[in-house]
């Protein structure tokens, strides 16, 4: 999905709100309201990257933010077959089950990756690809929270859990 995304990523300003996400993450200015304070912050940062063009840059921020929410989707898959096919989310069978965990993991997540309205959010400046990537990744700590179960010091996952769907919250 990452390569796909970085052949297809948008080089320039694309229709919607990406010219204003990238004009407000480049002057760090205030986008539409009710703005989207982290997502300007973040791409404030890679607009200083010295690579291409500015917008190249912040169109590569939804690049990098969809391709991790991607694997992020594979990993959460895996960890529901696993559980459906009997077995603990974290780990493995050491047979066929494997297989099919991860076959269904592999079709779960290009199904995302390359669906038409996935791809497009994926190769501009838009928030929903950060948006998709802390939810992806707070269920996926759920899965990994619940199957690791190792009593009271496991429960330290359950912050950074909150911490990420509230960042969820203030990049879109």
């Amino acid at each position: 999905a990452l390569g796909m995304y970085l052949k297809t990523v948008a080089s320039t300003v694309s229709f919607w709100d990406c010219g204003e996400f990238i004009a407000c993450s480049y002057i760090m200015g205030v986008p539409h309201p009710p703005g989207a304070p982290l997502y300007i912050l973040l791409g404030r940062l890679f607009s200083l990257l010295p690579l291409y063009e500015v917008a190249w840059r912040v169109n590569l921020m939804s690049v990098l933010s969809s391709a991790l929410a991607v694997w992020c989707a594979y990993l959460s898959t895996v960890a529901l077959a696993r559980r459906a096919l009997g077995g603990a989310t974290v780990q493995t069978f050491g047979d066929g089950r494997d297989i099919a965990a991860i076959v269904g993991g592999a079709v779960a997540a290009l199904s995302l990756a390359f669906s038409y309205t996935f791809w497009f959010n994926a190769v501009e400046a838009e928030v929903y690809g950060y948006s998709i990537f802390f939810t992806a990744l707070g269920v996926w700590l759920i899965l990994y929270w619940e199957g690791t179960a190792h009593g009271q010091a496991n429960d330290r996952w359950l912050f950074l859990i909150a911490y990420l769907f509230g960042l969820g919250g203030g990049i879109h």
